[in-house]
């Protein structure tokens, strides 16, 4: 069974509830249910691009059906969709801070798909020698998407966006990401599924969770705010599996 496949599976028979909120910001989402559950997701770089047929959709939909949409190509979609994961299926409490967890990749190469301006500096903070493979990317050390393959092969990490599971390079590298000494996959908008994600490649996942008001969270995403830059989030680290 293919990771889409059990994504899927787990999701449905989680407790469904209508939404009555949808925010698609500028670098996020922000979803809410009926009965208070609540999740942020990720929005890819091209979503200021939407459909009216997509959008009359996803105002209809509950949490589940949303979260179906995990596999659309569609970037609004993909948006709502990785909200609504992440609110059925959160990741809990525990896992490490970021500067305790960072540090093991000090001084090597690291292969970044997905360019986020906010979050390179801490990783030129961390001692990583980035190699980052985006087309919207801008800098020295930025690449052709294309290149990400070659790029990962000389490297001994990978760090991966969550774009990487909408465009498919989780799936068509995983052989390579599964050599490494390690490959984080960032939220936020994962759903709590490490031993799907393990068998792919990846060791470390990287999600917000909320240390204040959920509502302040929604307006600073709703404002077109980043989650790396949003003070009532903490991100964490979790091991896969």
């Amino acid at each position: 069974m293919g990771f889409f496949e059990e994504a899927s599976e787990a999701l449905r028979v989680c407790k469904d509830a209508p939404v009555t909120q949808l925010v698609l910001g500028w670098r996020a989402s922000y979803v809410v249910a009926s009965d208070g559950r609540w999740g942020v997701g990720f929005v890819p770089p091209e979503l200021h691009t939407a459909r009216p047929a997509h959008t009359d959709a996803l105002v209809k939909a509950s949490l589940v059906q949303l979260s179906e949409l995990l596999v659309s190509p569609f970037s609004q979609e993909f948006a709502a969709a990785t909200a609504a994961c992440d609110a059925l299926l959160p990741f809990p409490q525990g896992g490490f801070e970021l500067d305790h967890v960072m540090p093991v990749a000090r001084g090597d190469r690291v292969a970044v798909l997905g360019y986020d301006r906010d979050l390179l500096p801490f990783m030129r903070d961390w001692g990583w020698r980035v190699a980052v493979f985006d087309d919207q990317g801008k800098g020295p050390d930025c690449f052709p998407q294309e290149d990400f393959p070659r790029g990962v092969a000389k490297a001994e990490w990978a760090w991966l966006s969550p774009d990487a599971l909408r465009d498919r390079w989780l799936l068509s590298t995983s052989e390579l990401l599964t050599r490494k000494k390690g490959c984080f996959l960032q939220g936020p908008g994962l759903p709590y599924l490490k031993r799907p994600l393990a068998d792919l490649g990846v060791t470390h996942i990287a999600a917000p969770r909320a240390v204040g008001d959920p509502d302040s969270v929604r307006a600073h995403i709703a404002a077109g705010g980043s989650p790396w830059l949003c003070r009532d989030l903490e991100w964490r680290v979790h091991s896969a599996p």
